[in-house]
């Protein structure tokens, strides 16, 4: 049995990543070849067996816990669960993402980027690499480090904050240097032979765009698309945390070689197409899938 490879999506929120990876599972499932999208959030549920289960269903929630947990609201502290199923069972998420918190430590918000890497490390030895063992292309809709970089966004904007005035964070110049020091490590974890995908595509664009995509499916950004955990909650803080990160993600696609997909006021079906056939002319995605059956599949 030949070994699978794995193909990472990237780009900001509500960009159009998850309807291209849905155009392309279709399209490896009709070369008759199985393909498995893995996500920490659906290997939350549907991992059997208390390993890896449990300690990734935890890791998430404190991935939250440690982004949020010293956040007021209200002029009162967080109370956020300390179970996952009281989290998932109340909505917590869609809860965090609803008003901003104020008053919150830079030091959660690298502590959570530290937590992202753990879990996503379980993620990829004891999920993704038993799929490949058995041969699938294994789909991973939003490539790891993107979160990474907008805890560490949120970390940098409350490190600075926290810097200035009386009664400031007296450890918050350390932890912004931290912070730093953990971004220029990330090409190394990222690119380590564990995490690196085989294949991978930036899916870029406006950051309008993506807002007005992701509210219209939606109805409101989610819990860390926008500078929420910075106590900053609206369009403006969106765009500036998109555009931020959207930077470095033009980067590291470039530093790593990665296809780059560039999203335009064509309409979704047509960028799906596009996005679609840019991806299946990867060479070793052209081998493995061989011709489109459907003409649709591959033109614009």
């Amino acid at each position: 049995m030949s070994q699978g490879l794995t193909v990472a999506f990237l780009g900001i929120d509500g960009i159009g990543k998850s309807t291209l990876c849905r155009a392309f599972e279709e399209r490896v499932r009709d070369s008759g070849q199985e393909v498995v999208t893995v996500t920490w959030r659906s290997a939350l549920e549907e991992t059997a067996g208390p390993w890896p289960a449990v300690p990734l269903q935890q890791l998430w929630l404190e991935s939250f816990r440690t982004l949020y947990g010293a956040g007021l609201r209200d002029g009162e502290p967080l109370d956020i669960p300390r179970g996952y199923d009281d989290w998932r069972d109340h909505d917590w998420e869609r809860h965090l993402a609803a008003e901003p918190v104020m008053g919150n430590k830079a030091s959660g918000a690298l502590a959570a980027a530290f937590v992202e890497i753990a879990g996503n490390v379980l993620l990829a030895s004891e999920v993704t690499r038993k799929a490949l063992a058995r041969g699938a292309i294994v789909v991973q809709e939003s490539y790891p480090i993107k979160h990474v970089l907008k805890e560490l966004a949120v970390a940098e904007r409350l490190a600075a904050e926290g810097e200035g005035g009386d009664g400031g964070d007296p450890a918050a110049a350390a932890v912004g240097e931290l912070t730093r020091t953990l971004r220029g490590l990330l090409d190394l974890v990222f690119g380590s032979s564990l995490l690196r995908p085989d294949v991978g595509i930036l899916v870029d664009g406006p950051s309008s765009y993506a807002y007005r995509w992701r509210t219209a499916q939606n109805g409101a950004v989610g819990a860390l698309e926008d500078y929420g955990p910075a106590g900053e909650r609206s369009e403006e803080s969106f765009s500036r945390m998109q555009d931020e990160t959207a930077k470095l993600f033009r980067e590291y696609a470039d530093s790593w070689g990665w296809i780059v997909h560039q999203v335009d006021d064509g309409g979704v079906e047509a960028n799906t197409a596009r996005g679609l056939a840019a991806l299946c002319a990867h060479p070793e995605l052209a081998r493995r899938l061989g011709a489109p059956e459907r003409p649709g599949d591959v033109t614009a």
